[in-house]
């Protein structure tokens, strides 16, 4: 299955495909980093860690794509389609891969490999990371060279995505 939604190559990737897996890759981002802010070192050596950012990418995915094919629905007159809804569910896998990556790390630590602490900083590392290159991601779907002001418009938007994820947690009671 997995094939199937990741087929498609880059050099047959329209703008409007490659601009949905973008918003898809900022948004999963933005979540996870607001999944892993809250937890603490406890919550990633009991497992609690993984299951709620496992938990957060894949509802958030499943979110995202009926969200998607519901716009994609208003502005088209036709029903989707078989081949519109694999579009939308592969163009929404950034959403769920942005939270892959960090609950495995919580999961080493839930296993006993690596300490709690190091496992949160490295998962919200990752995230942070993930965050300030996508203006590098952006730049090669263009088939652009990236520039220093790729770099600084990567920095803003991890700290953009850093103080939102904060927000979300500090009005969100966690």
């Amino acid at each position: 299955m997995f094939a199937l939604l990741t087929r498609r190559r880059h050099a047959d990737l329209s703008r409007e495909h490659a601009a949905s897996r973008i918003t898809a890759y900022v948004y999963g981002t933005i979540v996870a980093l607001a999944a892993v802010i809250p937890l603490g070192r406890e919550n990633a050596e009991s497992g609690l860690s993984f299951a709620i950012v496992l938990g957060a990418s894949l509802t958030t995915y499943v979110a995202h794509v009926i969200a998607e094919s519901a716009g994609l629905r208003a502005r088209s007159d036709e029903r989707l389609g078989r081949a519109e809804l694999w579009g939308e569910l592969r163009d929404s896998l950034p959403v769920l891969t942005s939270g892959l990556i960090p609950a495995a790390i919580l999961g080493l630590a839930w296993l006993g490999d690596i300490p709690g602490l190091w496992a949160q900083l490295v998962a919200e590392g990752y995230i942070v990371v993930r965050l300030a290159i996508t203006g590098f991601v952006i730049e090669r779907i263009r088939g652009r060279r990236p520039s220093f002001r790729t770099f600084l418009a990567g920095m803003l938007l991890a700290a953009i995505g850093l103080v939102v994820s904060v927000l979300k947690v500090v009005v969100g009671g966690h």
